[in-house]
């Protein structure tokens, strides 16, 4: 099996930057270990990528614990801005998450993020 080009996800992680109006997203899995980033020179990319996944495994043993269905957006909304993850993938016990972290003038992310989402999923060859 031919090996995925990981360069490009950082440039897919720009775009989504730029398309969204973000000023940070990650790539990482589910464990908290990065990926790919596209940050802010104030952002800590290893603690976006950790916070993300800590705080999908809540959501996901909320959501089986409360019979919820499927998660879509994880959204925190903050006084200076949000953080959005989304889970993008997954291959055998693996899962893929974006974060965006964007300023609260940023209303519309979800066009942004699934393009992005999509994108990064062909590349890496994982199933949704």
């Amino acid at each position: 099996m031919e090996r995925p080009d990981y360069s490009a996800l950082t440039k897919v992680l720009e775009e989504m930057n730029k398309e969204g109006g973000f000023y940070a997203s990650v790539l990482s899995r589910d464990d908290g270990w990065p990926m790919a980033n596209a940050v802010a020179p104030r952002t800590n990319p290893d603690v976006v990528a950790a916070m993300s996944g800590y705080v999908a495994s809540t959501v996901e043993r909320m959501r089986k614990d409360l019979e919820l269905g499927e998660v879509k957006d994880i959204v925190v909304r903050c006084s200076a801005g949000k953080a959005v993850i989304r889970k993008i993938g997954s291959r055998d016990e693996q899962t893929l998450l974006v974060a965006a972290i964007m300023p609260k003038s940023v209303r519309y992310h979800s066009r942004a993020i699934g393009k992005g989402a999509t994108t990064i999923r062909q590349i890496m060859r994982y199933k949704r």
